[in-house]
């Protein structure tokens, strides 16, 4: 059923979201903006499917990103009936393997829509950071006289990676976490920033890496090994008792550095595009 607001989601949601905070940083950390940033998105649509009184499976989106799918098959019917009801156009679905696929399933059962996979990625997650090797340069954070660059940046690794949602709203999402907690901060190399890194906190005491991107002349010096350590090892002083990331699958670079800084996998995710 559709849900009106985002505390009535987190009251009927929050539970079955909770239940794995690690695996549900992403929708976590929506309904977080949600509820601080009302602003934030320009639209944004909420649905919780329940069996006897508790939440099987829930799901949202904030238009132009793609929904964001979690919990037990049993409630994805539902689910399908409720979004078709209520939104004309749903670009594809992003979420953890194999629910992600068991819903993109039904939904093309229940539309005719064809599915296909645009991007495999995996969550890794830490409690600790690894002694690796620091590259020259120190960890910064970001200031607004960095955001020229910075948007310059966001544009070359949208258009770079792929992201689904294009490189405005990357570029938009980086530019509005300068200056706040836990925010976006640089590698600095004599004057010179080279790497940048951001992170948001889905749920108390849980934060989420990401983006990373280094500019092309600066990539094979260990610059980004090093400020995603000093990130995380920050993260955790301040508080958060797991940071977690992504990584695009096809990027053998970007899933070797994370495990040497000490984190681990979690699971499988998937971005599907529907036709």
């Amino acid at each position: 059923m559709r849900v009106a607001s985002a505390a009535e989601f987190r009251e009927r949601a929050g539970r079955l979201l909770l239940a794995d905070e690690v695996r549900h940083s992403i929708p976590l950390g929506v309904l977080t903006t949600l509820e601080r940033d009302p602003g934030r998105y320009r639209e944004h649509h909420l649905w919780v499917a329940d069996a006897g009184g508790a939440a099987t499976a829930c799901a949202l989106i904030t238009p132009p990103f793609r929904l964001l799918v979690a919990g037990s098959a049993r409630g994805f019917d539902a689910l399908v009936a409720a979004i078709r009801a209520d939104c004309s156009q749903v670009p594809g679905v992003t979420g953890f393997v194999p629910e992600v696929e068991e819903f993109a399933a039904r939904w093309s059962g229940a539309t005719g829509d064809s599915t296909r996979v645009r991007m495999a990625l995996r969550m890794y997650s830490t409690s600790a950071v690894a002694r690796a090797q620091v590259a020259a340069g120190a960890m910064r954070e970001a200031r607004d006289s960095d955001r020229p660059l910075m948007r310059e940046w966001a544009g070359a690794f949208a258009a770079e990676t792929g992201v689904p949602e294009g490189p405005e709203e990357l570029v938009r999402s980086i530019d509005a976490r300068v200056g706040h907690d836990p925010g976006i901060v640089l590698w600095e190399v004599e004057g010179v920033p080279v790497t940048l890194a951001g992170a948001t906190v889905s749920s108390p005491g849980i934060a989420r890496v990401g983006p990373v991107y280094t500019p092309p002349e600066h990539r094979r010096r260990g610059y980004a090994t090093s400020l995603v350590a000093a990130w995380t090892s920050e993260l955790l002083r301040r508080g958060a008792r797991r940071c977690a990331l992504f990584t695009d699958l096809a990027n053998p670079t970007s899933n070797s550095i994370y495990q040497a800084v000490g984190y681990r996998p979690v699971g499988d995710a998937a971005v599907i595009d529907f036709h």
